[in-house]
């Protein structure tokens, strides 16, 4: 069961099964941001071919435009705004929730729901939503896909506004 702990001055603690949720999360976003996310903002003489491949098999196949070269450059800034800023804080994020946060909870699966961490969760928050509007916005107003691979889109995309 995920338990939520709350106090007054604090956001929820999080622990069991939230905690797990959002350690894989910070975890799997790692590998994304530098493989795949990355080649829209780095030089793709970066990546392997396999890697330049995959991200032009999934821009063909699911008509993500935004991922298709040339990228964009109001994307691109965006995905820069990912990679130098967003990436570091995943690592800190995957180590705290694997720290115990020397509260009075007798297990290791607490992170305290006051102090930096809980900043850096909320800058982190605050950036995704804002550069997930006009991203979800060009994938919904794109005359060249159906509305059933905007949905597909949406679902490409839409998790990383609601998770964190």
């Amino acid at each position: 069961l995920a338990l939520l702990v709350v106090s007054s001055d604090t956001m929820p603690t999080l622990q069991g099964s939230t905690r797990t949720a959002f350690l894989l999360f910070f975890i799997s976003h790692i590998p994304i941001t530098l493989l795949v996310d990355g080649q829209a903002f780095l030089p793709r003489r970066f990546y392997p071919q396999v890697l330049i491949d995959v991200v032009d098999w999934y821009a063909n196949t699911f008509k993500d435009n935004l991922m298709t070269h040339p990228v964009l450059p109001w994307f691109s800034s965006i995905v820069a705004l990912e990679v130098l800023f967003q990436l570091p804080f995943f690592f800190v994020a995957v180590r705290a929730l694997l720290q115990h946060d020397g509260s009075t909870h007798s297990d290791n699966n607490v992170i305290s729901g006051s102090g930096l961490f809980r900043s850096f969760c909320i800058i982190y928050a605050s950036s995704t939503a804002t550069t997930l509007v006009p991203i979800l916005g060009c994938i919904l107003s794109d005359d060249d896909t159906t509305m059933t691979e905007k949905g597909v889109l949406l679902g490409f995309y839409l998790p990383y506004l609601v998770f964190p």
